[in-house]
């Protein structure tokens, strides 16, 4: 790479206004629905020293919120000269990305006291990449700067960040995952109050239907959350075209099938997990068990484990393990289950096996979601080892999933359907005298049992 390639990537070094050309930012501003991620913003105050990692599915997002930052920074009078993006799709390995880093300190026009942005995208497909930056930290120069690293590879990310030395100020570890709903009403100004799972557990009769009735109108909202998931690519799509046009299908399917070519070197085997997946989407099953569904073509126990925590580490599915209640933590050698990350996945999944991932599965998929946090991603990605569980007696009793809140365990069931009976949540009351069962239209209390329909938690359950 050249320095004439930096000034490139970097316009606004020229023309400050250069920025409000870039084709993330044109992107966004002509989108149906240009999603603005404030959790990041407030997460990344642009006077919090530190270095910081945002780890995250391809297509997600990223980059364009990079270069919203570099918007927000000009446009509130900093010095383009103090802000640096590089792209490390075209660097050759660690070396270059040490160089193009020192380079632009040297043709910079900062003062030593002025604080340095630098935005370094894509960064763990450079092999050993930590070790450029810890060099850059030993040498000085990222002493009085904000750097903000992406990837797509949690591993790579977990791996590398942990050595990142003497990481000072704000610098932290941030995931950005596909929308909640809640998100994805907030995009559309639509803002609600949020409950925890306990508060939920806390209302009563009355109150349940009360909020049940006063939210009704947010039925027409989660049909369309519902089929279009929460890539915002995907949901500028649905809201501009009704559907996923074949091109936006083919970008996400290029993502997964590419990451799984470049960094296990076994598209076919990738592939075959696809095909196979929706006979296996909210089953137990074990490493073992599925040599026979593979038949074959996968031979190899340690592979089949290896390239299912490889889709968990690249956010494309995630891996639920059974959960230890005396331990509260999971047991990784029991049976375990697999969902997508979201809905254009099973999409995907479902034209590569020419299987329908049902939609008591997808229900299933979108709790999970909304049941995760920060810290359950930050290092292991979707390889849910520190949860949300899900857990199974021997007598053949299961719970879907089983979430940790404040040292306690709170089990969340599915049910969507319009007739619920006790049966339908006998096994958290006998096991944990508590729950939340999700249905499709019904709110209802039974003891420290609550049923409430999928898009009134889904709108409402705060996400820590």
């Amino acid at each position: 790479m050249t320095v004439d390639e930096l000034y490139l990537m970097n316009p606004w070094w020229r023309d400050l206004k250069a920025i409000f050309s870039d084709k993330h930012i044109v992107s966004f501003e002509r989108s149906v629905f240009p999603y603005y991620p404030e959790k990041l913003f407030k997460e990344i105050s642009p006077d919090s020293l530190g270095i910081y990692t945002i780890r995250g599915p391809r297509q997600i997002g990223k980059t364009t919120f990079l270069k919203l930052y570099i918007r927000n920074l000009i446009e509130n009078g900093v010095n383009p000269t103090r802000i640096f993006f590089l792209t490390c799709d075209g660097l050759k390995d660690r070396f270059e990305l040490t160089e193009m880093v020192k380079v632009y300190f040297q043709i910079s026009e900062r003062r030593p006291d002025e604080i340095a942005y630098l935005f370094i995208d894509e960064i763990s497909t450079i092999a050993d990449w930590q070790m450029s930056i810890k060099y850059l930290v030993d040498i000085g120069l990222l002493e009085n700067c904000i750097t903000i690293l992406t990837g797509s590879s949690s591993y790579d990310l977990k791996k590398s960040s942990e050595r990142l030395p003497g990481r000072k100020g704000h610098g932290k570890d941030l995931v950005f995952m596909p929308l909640t709903f809640g998100e994805f009403l907030q995009n559309m100004k639509i803002d609600l109050a949020k409950r925890t799972i306990q508060e939920f557990l806390s209302l009563s009769s009355q109150e349940l239907e009360k909020l049940h009735l006063q939210y009704t109108f947010l039925k027409e909202y989660f049909l369309k959350y519902l089929n279009s998931g929460g890539f915002p690519k995907v949901i500028a799509d649905f809201q501009k075209e009704g559907g996923i046009t074949e091109i936006t299908k083919n970008i996400y399917r290029d993502f997964v099938l590419g990451d799984a070519e470049k960094y296990l070197r076994s598209r076919t085997s990738v592939l075959e997990i696809l095909k196979k997946l929706p006979d296996i989407v909210g089953q137990r099953f074990s490493w073992n068990s599925l040599l026979d569904i593979f038949s074959g073509r996968i031979e190899s126990v340690d592979t089949i484990q290896k390239f299912f925590e490889y889709l968990g580490y690249s956010f494309i599915v995630a891996n639920v393990f059974y959960v230890d209640l005396s331990r509260k933590a999971a047991k990784p050698k029991k049976q375990k289950k697999v969902y997508p990350v979201d809905r254009i996945i099973a999409e995907i999944t479902s034209e590569i096996s020419r299987k329908r991932i049902e939609l008591p599965q997808l229900l299933e998929m979108l709790t999970l979601r909304h049941l995760l946090t920060q810290k359950d991603l930050l290092y292991h990605g979707m390889n849910l080892y520190n949860g949300p569980y899900y857990w199974y007696s021997e007598r053949g009793n299961e719970i879907d999933f089983v979430c940790e809140r404040e040292g306690f365990l709170f089990p969340i069931e599915v049910k969507y359907q319009n007739r619920i009976s006790k049966s339908d949540y006998l096994g958290m009351k006998r096991v944990f005298g508590k729950g939340v069962l999700i249905t499709s239209d019904i709110v209802f209390k039974d003891e420290n049992i609550v049923g409430l329909p999928a898009w009134l938690f889904f709108a409402m359950i705060d996400v820590p």
